[in-house]
């Protein structure tokens, strides 16, 4: 194993499998040795990591379809290829523990009036309200030079350039980086695992949105629906954090 950087208590839960975090699945784990053949650094395998999440193709609506059929887990965002951002927080998140890395997933409320990265039909009933945030918006942490590092991995490189919303911050190891989707109005909170609540959540609303495809009525009582779209109280969820 790795070393780890100086996080010496309870390490165990930061490399552990889950249904969502599935780091021993045989293909996060041969995708891992993969990506960090060659490191000689826990900065050196999450850098490899970070760069190919990151520019996984960000495609909401098509993760939606397989996260309503039931795929949940990394394995499944990297078996479909294409992720949002519970996706893209859970396979950096499996990938890292596969390399024997320490990591944990992050939640944030964003504010995104404009939506300008979602697929237009998510952002037709997500956007239905103007200035209704992107809630439980979800990233990566990776403990890196003793400190938990987060590393929002949502928007791949080339398309936050196109809508005019680069990065701004490199990979060091050392600094965040921080999402490219919008301002951040909440932390809400670190965890060793998916909360349930908000795991739930995604489904409910990957659900409702492909109902909503189906015919003018449902997008309208979709787009209208605030407590779907505000997800589950930050009371009820911060009881599994993780300081």
């Amino acid at each position: 194993m790795h070393a780890k950087n100086g996080l010496t208590n309870n390490v165990d839960p930061y490399l552990q499998s889950s249904e969502y975090l599935d780091a021993d699945h045989p293909l996060v784990a041969g995708l891992a040795e993969k990506l960090t053949h060659g490191a000689e650094s826990d900065v050196e395998r999450i850098r490899a990591i970070y760069l190919y999440v990151r520019d996984l193709p960000y495609d909401i609506l098509e993760s939606f379809r397989y996260l309503a059929a039931g795929e949940r887990s990394a394995s499944a965002v990297l078996e479909h290829g294409v992720a949002f951002c519970m996706g893209k927080a859970s396979s950096f998140v499996a990938l890292s523990r596969a390399a024997g890395v320490p990591a944990r997933i992050a939640f944030q409320t964003l504010y995104s009036p404009e939506k300008e990265f979602l697929s237009p039909e998510v952002r037709a009933l997500w956007g239905g309200k103007r200035g209704r945030p992107l809630t439980w918006h979800s990233l990566g942490e990776a403990f890196l030079n003793g400190r938990w590092v987060k590393l929002d991995a949502t928007i791949e490189a080339p398309t936050a350039a196109r809508l005019g919303k680069p990065y701004t911050q490199e990979f060091d190891g050392i600094t965040d980086i921080p999402t490219v989707e919008g301002p951040i109005l909440r932390e809400n909170g670190s965890y060793a695992d998916y909360p349930p609540e908000v795991a739930h959540w995604y489904e409910v609303v990957a659900t409702a949105v492909l109902n909503g495809l189906d015919s003018a009525a449902n997008r309208t009582r979709v787009a209208e629906d605030d407590e779907l779209w505000a997800g589950p109280a930050l009371d009820e969820v911060r009881r599994h954090a993780v300081r």
